[in-house]
């Protein structure tokens, strides 16, 4: 017995006013693959071909998985590879799009591509078009969050101009932003399972534009400057008075460390997680590791620091490993494609809602107002980096400490760095 889950209104309108070529910009959690998994089982049991296609092979299983409980033991799913076979002679062929040659050699009248904004845009433009232009029946389906301006981004402001081709924007819930502010405004198309205090509670850890891309399903025009507000946010005394040193003695104090390596610097930003105000500064390099940690060890002692957030790439690891030993609070932070991003958006927030004080000092001030956003043209993904011939070293130190000092949720299940 099939027993493909409950649509919707959102999901039913999308169905009903579906064409050849359709574009869905939706945001997170409004069920897209979910409704990619309906299309993909109903078309298969009306005895078609149907192509299943998603960025990352863990993307895939995702659908496979939903799929599967659907059709229970009424549909044959082969494992080894990745089909599900139909009584009704139709079948689901599902593929990892990290490789767009993974589409190649086969045929199918529906194509289904799930967070379509993370496919390289080969996969649909050299690969699924041809295949779908053998057959005047077939369909595509695109659904997904915006990643920017890519090609996704091209073919749904394209789509109302043409006559084959369909395209919707619908929020996880309906909303729009005033002054700052978060509005609810009903949309006809927005998943009603989700509660409006979820959404607040995104805005209220996401900077704007991450909201008007993930929540609101916006393609944000993607690169430039990072940080915003920097001038209501760069008040904190540059030495601490006696009386206040005394004051944070009971306070929660953190810090985050950069390490530098040869040509780079060692920078150690420290701040009181009760006040959230930057405390103190070190910056440094071409001295041996043993210096680096002694020069940790004096704010550490100085500050009594809780918690050390510290840099594990390169020389990071043998440095964390002789300050754990010695009984430091160090936790490790892993930089990867996905955590750094997360890294620099918290700190990005901080920043947007005035929420910490720093000290403006030249070199740290110029590193931020520098820090620039890109998109990855393969991915569609945010990259952030310093210009050309400039550092990032304090802009890491600053995002490191910030984050054990802000938003103890917000986006790092897959970087478990807590003691």
């Amino acid at each position: 017995m099939i027993r493909l889950p409950q649509p919707h209104a959102g999901q039913k309108a999308v169905r009903k006013n579906a064409k050849k070529f359709n574009w869905l910009s939706a945001g997170r959690r409004w069920r897209k693959t979910t409704l990619g998994v309906s299309i993909e089982v109903e078309n298969a049991l009306d005895g078609l071909s149907v192509f299943l296609g998603a960025p990352t092979y863990d993307q895939v299983r995702i659908s496979w998985d939903e799929a599967k409980y659907a059709c229970g033991d009424s549909v044959d799913f082969v494992q080894s590879r990745m089909t599900a076979t139909f009584h009704s002679g139709g079948r689901i062929i599902y593929r990892s799009l990290d490789d767009p040659n993974n589409a190649r050699g086969h045929s199918f009248q529906i194509a289904v591509f799930d967070e379509v904004g993370d496919i390289r845009e080969e996969a649909y433009y050299s690969v699924v078009l041809p295949i779908l232009a053998d057959n005047t029946n077939s369909i595509f389906w695109g659904l997904g969050t915006p990643r920017g301006r890519n090609f996704f981004w091209r073919e749904h402001v394209n789509a109302p101009s043409r006559d084959d081709s369909m395209c919707w924007m619908i929020p996880t819930k309906g909303c729009k932003i005033v002054d700052g502010e978060l509005i609810r405004v009903p949309h006809p198309y927005e998943n009603p399972d989700i509660e409006w205090e979820e959404i607040v509670r995104m805005f209220n850890t996401m900077t704007e534009m991450e909201f008007r891309q993930e929540i609101m399903a916006e393609f944000v025009e993607g690169e430039g400057t990072v940080f915003r507000n920097l001038k209501a946010c760069l008040n904190a005394p540059l030495s601490v008075s006696e009386e206040d040193f005394k004051k944070h003695e009971k306070h929660t104090i953190v810090a985050g460390v950069d390490w530098g390596k040869q040509n780079d610097w060692t920078t150690i930003s420290v701040g009181c997680k009760d006040c959230m105000v930057e405390l103190d500064r070190d910056r440094f390099n071409q001295i041996d590791y043993h210096f680096q940690r002694e020069r940790l060890k004096v704010l550490f002692e100085k500050w009594k620091i809780k918690q050390i957030l510290v840099e594990m790439n390169s020389i990071g690891e043998p440095n964390f490993e002789e300050l754990s030993r010695d009984g430091f609070p160090v936790i490790p932070f892993y930089t990867t494609g996905t955590s750094k991003p997360k890294l620099i958006e918290n700190l990005a927030l901080v920043f947007e809602k005035a929420e910490w004080q720093f000290q403006d000092e030249l070199i740290w001030t110029s590193e931020l107002e520098a820090y620039e956003r890109s998109i990855s043209p393969t991915t569609g993904r945010s990259k952030y980096s310093a210009p050309k011939g400039m550092h990032d070293d304090t802009v890491i130190a600053r995002a490191l400490m910030a984050r054990l000092g802000t938003y103890p949720e917000a986006g790092f299940v897959d970087n478990p760095f807590y003691i």
